[in-house]
């Protein structure tokens, strides 16, 4: 698409803007206001994704540690769009979404395969992923997600770049406090955690009365907990996933028309725009089917904890039982996902800090995290693929290899050093500098917008159903 708009040979990527003022900084580096096949109009036309530029090369290769580094706390591509891709090298939001979209998946793709073999740094027969908290992560977040996205498209962009900066100066110090508490625990951690078959008691409930069927049952339990790939959860967070997409995908948003019609037998306008009633209605349907699927695991999930109890296994390890903490841990999903469509980025971190807090330690919890971000990653490729994406295959495949790498040579080493040293409370510190880092981004990129397009422009509605 983009080559077709933009035929001038040197910019060659359309970046969204018509009208523009040539001879000016209007359309900001490595970019030209130059004729478009757009009714003849000027538009703002970028460089393409892999011209060989200086600035380009440059930064696409200190991505790679980025990527890497920021995907041991459950960080992904939202962590170079601000700060690299778009106040660097001055891509608007739709090609950053693009590349971010690509980077995200390579990453996380071949980070689920090295995290699905490593093993918890204190329970060695037990695989590093907590299955059953980034399932209950993994049903609240497409939701929470869709709403967020819909938010934000109606938002101004001073407003979210305000709400992003506070988010980042209330999680800079939670950092810092888990990373020392993390570090304490992982020194005191050696009694607590160590594996051992507790002792039974023979005060079992309800229909159990025979301690040899007691035993029996406490060893399938046990044996479930080592299994690298439980079947059961991880069906259900990808059926769950599914489902989702699904129904999100029978809407019609900014930014895409839902693929279940056929536009030419639809009234004037041809087509479902963001504000007709139909994407109301999917918006219930996707709440009801959220409450039947979510209910359906937690009368499931209650039931099998019931029977733990009832042999005395691990009685530590409750995420269903009591219901409120189910909820706790549910809300916790539901933040994660609001932020990660509201803010474009932070889920994964989101995700890292409150694990922590429902009990996980600081490796277990950035590879849990990882398992729920995945979800994440999955529905923004999802968009991608099914969106008016004007990103060739080829450019397709450059990203998702930059991602690769990445964790291919860094992220592997991380988990290598982290598990032989036990030092997971500095995922804590990663964090802080990569928050650090999208926070002068942040500013940069605010700066560039009110310079090119005035301060008008960042505070006007650009989107409504009025």
């Amino acid at each position: 698409m983009s080559s077709q708009v933009c035929q001038s040979g040197h910019y060659t990527l359309y970046q969204g803007i018509l009208d523009c003022t040539p001879n000016s900084n209007f359309c900001g580096q490595f970019a030209s206001c130059v004729q478009t096949t757009i009714n003849n109009k000027l538009g703002c036309c970028r460089e393409d994704y892999l011209y060989p530029s200086a600035a380009n090369i440059i930064v696409y290769i200190l991505i790679i540690p980025i990527i890497g580094i920021g995907s041991l706390g459950a960080l992904g591509g939202g962590v170079v769009k601000r700060p690299f891709l778009e106040a660097a090298l001055n891509y608007n939001s739709g090609p950053s979404g693009n590349i971010t979209a690509c980077l995200m998946f390579g990453a996380q793709l071949v980070n689920q395969i090295i995290i699905t073999f490593q093993k918890h740094p204190y329970h060695p027969q037990r695989p590093l992923v907590n299955y059953e908290v980034g399932m209950i992560y993994a049903l609240a977040i497409p939701l929470a997600m869709q709403f967020g996205q819909e938010l934000a498209s109606y938002m101004p962009l001073l407003p979210v770049l305000t709400l992003q900066m506070m988010f980042f100066i209330v999680i800079l110090p939670i950092c810092l406090l888990y990373a020392k508490r993390q570090e304490i625990v992982e020194q005191e951690i050696d009694e607590d955690y160590t594996e051992s078959h507790q002792s039974m008691t023979t005060d079992f409930k309800g229909s159990i009365q025979d301690e040899a069927q007691a035993a029996l049952i406490y060893k399938q339990f046990l044996d479930e907990s080592h299994q690298t790939l439980p079947l059961i959860p991880i069906l259900i967070t990808f059926g769950s996933f599914a489902v989702n997409e699904a129904v999100i995908l029978s809407r019609s948003t900014l930014y895409q028309v839902s693929p279940y019609f056929n536009v030419n037998d639809l009234p004037q306008p041809k087509q479902l725009n963001p504000c007709d009633v139909w994407n109301f209605y999917m918006m219930i349907l996707l709440f009801a089917v959220n409450i039947l699927i979510t209910g359906s695991v937690l009368l499931l999930f209650r039931k099998k904890e019931l029977i733990k109890d009832s042999v005395r296994y691990k009685l530590k390890e409750r995420y269903f039982t009591p219901t409120r903490r189910f909820f706790k841990i549910y809300g916790a999903g539901c933040a994660t996902g609001f932020i990660a469509g509201f803010l474009g980025m932070a889920a994964g971190l989101t995700m890292f800090v409150t694990m922590v807090q429902f009990g996980l330690v600081a490796a277990c919890a950035g590879a849990t995290a990882n398992f729920g971000y995945f979800i994440v990653c999955l529905q923004v490729f999802v968009s991608l693929m099914v969106g008016d994406s004007d990103m060739g295959v080829g450019n397709q495949f450059f990203f998702y290899g930059i991602g690769i790498v990445g964790v291919l040579v860094f992220t592997n080493l991380g988990y290598y050093y982290i598990n032989k040293y036990k030092i997971g409370h500095v995922l804590f510190y990663i964090d802080f500098g990569i928050v650090v880092l999208n926070m002068a981004g942040n500013i940069a990129w605010g700066i560039e917008q009110n310079d090119r397009l005035g301060f008008t422009q960042i505070v006007n509605i650009t989107n409504t159903c009025s």
